[in-house]
C-alpha cells in the first residue's frame, strides 16, 4: 500500500492521513533508552521554520473545518518529541506502512515513552507526499483533526520528523508540570 501512497497527490494522501489523539497511557510502556546513551537522530528539517509556523496559527487561532479553535499558547520544540517523531517516519518508510500505529503495535504513546518523554497529554500527526514544510503544515490545517490537534491548547511541545516524503508530528505536554 505504502508504493501506492507515493503515487498519490498530496490532497489524496492527507484525506489517507489521521490524527491521533490520547491522555497518558493504560498500558505498560517500553523501558526508555538508557541514561547516557547518544542517539543521532537523521532528521532534515526546519525546526525553526517549523516551530514558527505552528505557533503563528496557534496565536492567530482557526477554524479546523466545522470548529472554530481560539488562540492558545505556543508550543516549544523538544528533541526528545522530535527523536519519537523521526523515528516513526524512518520506520513507517523502511517497512513500507502508513500508520500510527506500526505493524507490532507500538503506538504513538508507546513510541514517546520510548523515546524518555515523561507526558500527561500527547498526540501525533502523520502525513505523506509532502516535499516542503508549508506544505506539510498547510495540508494538516485543512483537515480538521490533524488541525485540532495542532490547535490543542493541552500541548505545550512539539517535534517533528521526516523520512523521504514521510512526516510526523508529535506533541505533547510534559507530566508534573
Amino acid at each position: 500500500m505504502f508504493d501506492k501512497l507515493n503515487r498519490f497527490t498530496p490532497f489524496a494522501l492527507l484525506m489517507l492521513a489521521t490524527a491521533c489523539t490520547k491522555e497518558a497511557p493504560v498500558q505498560p510502556q517500553p523501558e526508555p533508552e538508557e541514561p547516557g546513551t547518544v542517539v543521532v537522530i537523521e532528521n532534515n528539517v526546519n525546526k525553526d521554520l517549523l516551530l514558527h509556523m505552528v505557533n503563528e496559527v496557534r496565536a492567530q487561532g482557526c477554524n479546523c473545518g466545522s470548529t472554530v479553535m481560539p488562540p492558545v499558547q505556543p508550543v516549544s520544540w523538544n528533541i526528545l518529541l522530535e527523536l519519537a517523531a523521526a523515528k516513526h517516519s524512518k520506520d513507517m518508510v523502511e517497512r513500507k506502512y502508513f500508520s500510527h500505529n506500526s505493524p507490532d503495535g507500538t503506538t504513538p504513546q508507546t513510541r514517546i515513552t520510548a523515546a524518555g518523554y515523561k507526558y500527561s497529554w500527547s498526540g501525533e500527526n502523520i502525513a505523506s507526499g509532502f516535499s516542503r514544510e508549508a506544505d506539510v503544515i498547510s495540508g494538516w490545517l485543512k483537515s480538521e483533526g490533524h488541525c485540532k490537534n495542532l490547535m490543542s491548547a493541552n500541548y505545550k511541545e512539539m517535534g517533528i520528523g521526516r523520512a523521504n516524503g514521510v512526516w510526523t508530528q508529535v506533541f505533547a505536554a510534559p507530566s508534573g508540570k
